[in-house]
This record gives C-alpha cells, structure tokens and sequence, in this order.
C-alpha cells in the first residue's frame, strides 16, 4: 500500500478543485495542480492509504460505473500520481 508523500490541500475553485501537495514538515509547497470531481474522490481515497484494487471498487459503487472502466482510470491515476512523485 502507498502511501502519500506530501500533506493534500484540496479546495475548491469553480467546477474543478486546485490541489497543494505540501511537505509534511515545513508546509512548503512541493506541488499544486487541478483536478475534477472524480479525480479528487480517487485522490482522497489515496490518501487514505487505500489501493487501487479497493479504489476501484469504491469509485465503481459510487459513480455507478463498470468496474473495468473504472479500474483503468484508477490505474492511470496512480501511474500520474507516481510519475509527479506524490506517491
């Protein structure tokens, strides 16, 4: 299980919400992006520590969506989060 590497800040902004991911000591900003509805439940849901097997199926429940479908935008999630060095 990953966990995070930096503290979230998540807030709101118009339809989307900006991101702040800030060191865990010292609060400095290491990285701020946007993100949409699902992808802040996905991200939330990752910070929980939870994996993306277990994302899967929450994001399927709540969205009422095919779980391969979303199985795979979880898993492109990940490999974002990975790739920005969050995770």
């Amino acid at each position: 299980m990953k966990m995070m590497r930096f503290k979230i800040e998540i807030e709101p902004l118009a339809d989307h919400f900006v991101v702040a991911a800030k060191d865990w000591e010292t609060g400095e900003l290491k990285e701020a992006f946007t993100l949409n509805e699902s992808g802040v439940d996905m991200l939330r849901l990752f910070c929980q520590g939870k994996d993306v097997d277990s994302i899967s199926h929450e994001m399927s429940e709540m969205y009422d969506a095919p779980l391969e479908v979303i199985s795979k935008d979880v898993r492109t999630f990940a490999d974002r989060l990975l790739k920005k060095g969050l995770m």
